[in-house]
């Protein structure tokens, strides 16, 4: 997962407002390298981030989807919405699966 948030900021290079998005990537990214590593985290940070992108996914949501193909390029601000809100989504889902892995799946390995 940390190679491929890596890739999603990389590809924010020709994106309009890289500066916000760059580390809206990264930051998942350098989670799963820590978590990878087998350091120490606080689970905690990580469920709040996860809920915090959940939010941002919701209200970037575009009014009308008209799904991410860039076929005929970008026809509106629906596509360009609708990939931000999937790349919101992708992020909260990465976090909370690790607060999951952090929460359950290490106090069940502890307990055995």
């Amino acid at each position: 997962m940390t190679i491929l948030f890596i890739g999603f900021a990389a590809v924010q290079y020709n994106d309009p407002d890289p500066y916000i998005w760059v580390p809206i990537y990264l930051f998942p990214a350098v989670v799963s390298a820590i978590i990878f590593t087998g350091r120490k985290v606080s689970p905690l940070p990580i469920l709040l981030a996860s809920i915090a992108f959940f939010v941002g996914g919701f209200f970037q949501w575009p009014a009308h989807w008209e799904g991410v193909a860039l076929k005929n390029g970008m026809k509106d601000i629906n596509i360009e919405e609708g990939r931000e809100a999937l790349g919101l989504l992708i992020c909260a889902v990465s976090l909370f699966i690790y607060w999951l892995y952090l929460t359950r799946f290490k106090v069940k390995m502890g307990e055995v």
